[in-house]
């Protein structure tokens, strides 16, 4: 009797451990299923970044009233607070159904974007961005250490969200040739290679004192109005331009464009004497434009090549950002004597 009470016993024991076997293999499996993709405090975020199946790495950081990328370039604060948007509003739409978890995990795992996000200078979430839905309306997305895929959305947005983890770093670069508080500018020199006659140095004095003079620093030989002088130095104050170059393809142009004319000169001084500047070069007709007789057109008529960071890169300016500040010397010649006295007032 004793012994079968043993027996009992044991087969007792057994039982409470294969049933604690199967809780805890349940409790895994329940952990694994990880779907908090959401972020409420962005502004705790300092840190994001982004690596593809490529290795092409971004890795965004916050300073002091903007964002870098791969701590060489400002970003651009447009797609930085659109991916910001993303992590704040997107929500789970539903499970990817099982019969597809082998397609969505096998397609993550090849094309797939790695999301890592820091709040505070600490590691808070890490996530894989896949593809888009058959219906183009959800994301497929993976939390790490999860072993469920879920569909992602945005509520009231009619797209996908892959895009807006960009691995591309050119996409996140700052598309900014000049940003100054006009305050700041004291020289624009204008040059034209081909019309140094034309060409010109705008000053700003401050206590809101302008001069104008020749691109050799020599007065004007004619009177001049202080409000276009002031005017135009407003307009250079922030200069952006349309794409960068593929960097494949940027010594090329760069050393084709040194044997080319130089349509016109851009530089801005500061207070401090510091400078930067812009030479514009004519584009070929890469699109094939023809006028209203069928002659192909020789050049661009709507984009120019750029080169800016000290002749380092070309990039691409649309005509309609250059012609509102390519203005000649003679421009600027007043035509009465009010216009040419200084005229107190703010910028």
């Amino acid at each position: 009797m004793k012994k079968t009470n043993y027996i009992i016993l044991g087969v007792l024991v057994g039982l409470i451990i294969v049933i604690i076997i199967i809780y805890n293999s349940g409790k895994d499996t329940e952990q694994r299923v990880l779907r908090d993709f959401f972020i409420e405090d962005t502004a705790s975020i300092n840190k994001i970044f982004l690596v593809d199946k490529r290795n092409q790495e971004i890795t965004l950081k916050r300073q002091n009233g903007y964002w870098t990328v791969n701590d060489r370039y400002r970003a651009r604060r447009d797609l930085v607070n659109l991916l910001l948007e993303t992590f704040r509003r997107m929500e789970i739409s539903s499970p990817v159904p099982k019969e597809k978890y082998d397609y969505v995990l096998r397609s993550i795992s090849v094309k797939g974007i790695k999301c890592e996000i820091y709040q505070n200078n600490r590691l808070s979430k890490t996530y894989y961005v896949g593809g888009v839905t058959q219906d183009n309306t959800g994301t497929y997305m993976i939390m790490e250490n999860s072993d469920v895929p879920f569909v992602v959305h945005i509520p009231g947005f009619s797209g996908y969200l892959t895009v807006r983890y960009n691995t591309f770093i050119n996409e996140w670069r700052e598309r900014i040739v000049f940003n100054y508080h006009v305050n700041d500018i004291h020289k624009i020199y204008v040059e034209y290679p081909d019309n140094l006659n034309e060409s010109f140095i705008a000053i700003n004095n401050g206590n809101n004192q302008f001069d104008l003079k020749t691109i050799n620093n020599q007065n004007v030989t004619f009177p001049f109005d202080t409000i276009k002088v002031k005017e135009f130095i407003s307009r250079c104050k922030f200069i952006g331009f349309e794409a960068y170059i593929k960097e494949e393809i940027q010594k090329k142009i760069i050393d084709s464009l040194k044997n080319e004319p130089v349509v016109s000169k851009f530089t801005i001084e500061d207070f401090n004497g510091e400078k930067k500047s812009m030479k514009t070069y004519y584009r070929q007709n890469i699109e094939q434009a023809f006028d209203d007789e069928g002659i192909l057109y020789d050049f661009d008529l709507e984009r120019l090549y750029a080169v800016i960071q000290g002749g380092e890169e070309v990039v691409l300016i649309q005509y309609y950002i250059i012609d509102p500040i390519s203005f000649k010397k003679s421009f600027f010649r007043a035509k009465n004597i009010e216009q040419a006295m200084l005229i107190k007032s703010d910028f």
